[in-house]
This record gives structure tokens, sequence and C-alpha cells, in this order.
């Protein structure tokens, strides 16, 4: 038995079967040959060995390749502002690489724990973005990369009075909504703190967002779509994931979300123990 390493299955090797009596020299064919790639499920191999004056005998044997944990949703869209995208700081604007993204390690994180799914985290992180444009941006990427379930992570942007935290919370509402009407789950996250020197020009800010957290948890309540992931309590308890700027997560915080999301994912739809099983060929 052997564990399936991709979402083809597993490379299998085997060694020719033995042979007793006949006439050298043999020649030995087996089909599925050794080397080849086997799908999740059971199979069989058969051997044919003919020797010099063409007697022929034949063998078989089972090969059972599992799938001991998969993913039941692999088609994510991480959907969000300059966080999501890979901002450190706007001033001066500082950019990760792709690679240290929190959307990329996830997927890295969610492919090496389940090897046989095909799992595909797409980053639509939007700079600057606040969750009125999320509404209007939101349909379009739906649309594009038909996700299975979108990852929500936005708020910050513009989050300056309590008007505009009832706002930003219809608007979060809205993108929920709009995902479920296109049979898209959703993992909402709440946003970050902020710190100095972000706040010092917007004092009650982190007022602002513990209130907006508030209904954050009230619209996934609403629509079952809880626990939000609380990124928030996190990031205040570990000061260091928050850059230079107050605002946007250091590399070392993007990782951290890409773990938390990770855990909440692997809690939903996580499956373990499971064999997928074909007919023999």
């Amino acid at each position: 038995m052997r564990e399936a390493t991709s979402p083809e299955g597993t490379d299998v090797h085997f060694d020719e079967p033995a042979i007793i009596g006949g006439t050298p020299p043999f020649r030995i064919e087996c089909t599925p040959g050794s080397g080849s790639i086997f799908g999740a499920g059971e199979h069989t191999v058969t051997c044919t060995v003919t020797d010099a004056a063409m007697a022929q005998g034949s063998c078989g044997f089972a090969v059972t390749v599992r799938v001991s944990r998969s993913l039941a949703k692999t088609r994510f869209v991480a959907f969000g502002d300059s966080i999501t995208e890979g901002k450190i700081s706007m001033a001066p604007v500082i950019s990760l690489t792709e690679s240290e993204t929190y959307p990329f390690q996830l997927e890295q994180a969610l492919r090496s724990r389940y090897p046989a799914s095909d799992i595909t985290v797409i980053n639509e992180g939007a700079g600057g973005e606040d969750p009125r444009q999320g509404v209007l941006r939101l349909p379009g990427v739906l649309q594009a990369h038909r996700p299975e379930v979108v990852l929500l992570h936005e708020g910050t942007n513009a989050l300056t009075s309590e008007g505009r935290v009832s706002l930003w919370a219809t608007h979060l509402r809205t993108m929920v909504a709009t995902a479920r009407d296109n049979n898209v789950d959703v993992i909402i996250a709440n946003i970050l703190p902020v710190f100095p020197p972000h706040v010092t020009s917007r004092p009650r800010k982190p007022e602002f967002v513990i209130q907006l957290h508030r209904r954050i948890d009230s619209i996934a309540q609403e629509f079952d779509i809880g626990p939000v992931v609380d990124l928030y309590s996190e990031f205040l308890a570990n000061r260091q994931l928050i850059g230079m700027d107050g605002l946007h997560p250091t590399r070392e915080g993007q990782t951290r979300m890409a773990e938390l999301f990770a855990a909440e994912i692997v809690r939903r739809y996580g499956v373990e123990s499971q064999t997928l099983l074909r007919r023999p060929r």
C-alpha cells in the first residue's frame, strides 16, 4: 500500500518477479511497468515472462494507493486590500515578493498537508481598497476564478468614523451575501489592530476597529459562516507582527495569517483517513 503524493497519485516501483524453470534468456513485461504513476485506489499489475523457447507464464499482484488526507474544498480566493496583496508599508511603499504573501504561503502549506488534493489559493488583494470598492469588484472576481471558498479580510481602509463602521459592516455583509448567492463559501476574518504611527492622526481608529469586529461577528452568525478567523487577537498579543507603519503585517505577520487561515480551512474541510477506490484496470 502506498500513499498518494500528488493529485495524480504516486509512482510505484517494484522488482521483476522471480522465474522458476524455463529456458533462458527471459523477457519480462509488466503492465503497468515499475515506476508508473498509479492513481488513488486499487490496481492490478500483470507480469508476463517469455523464455527462449517462446513458452510463457504470468502472474499478478495488487497495488493500492490511498489518500489518508484530503480537502473537501480546494479552490480558494483571498479577497482583500493591500494586506492581502502583500504590502509591508505605504510610506514608503514596500511590497513583499509573491512567495512571501499569506495567500501563497497558505497554498503551499495546504499542498504540503494534502499532497493528493489539487489546491489553489488565488491572491485578489487590491491595495487601497475599502469595502465600498470591494462590493463592486467581488462579482467579477467570482466570475473570473469560480472559487469554492472566499477568504475575506477587508475593512481597515478609511475606517475614520462611527458612521463608516456601520457602512463598512453593511458592505461586508453584501460581499458575504454575494458569495453565498453564487454558492461560494466564505471564511471571514476580523481586521488587524492598528498602532502608531498609523493612529497618530487617527486617534479613534482603534476604537472603530473594535466596533467593526463586533459587526463582523454578527455577520458571521447571521450567515452561519463562523467562527471568524481572529487575526486581531493574535496580532494584538504579538506586536512584532505589525510593521513599521503600524498598519501592515511584517513578513512574519504574513506567515502567521497563512497559519491561522490554514487552521480554519483544515477544521472546516479536512477529511482524514479516506481511501478513494478505483476499479482495477
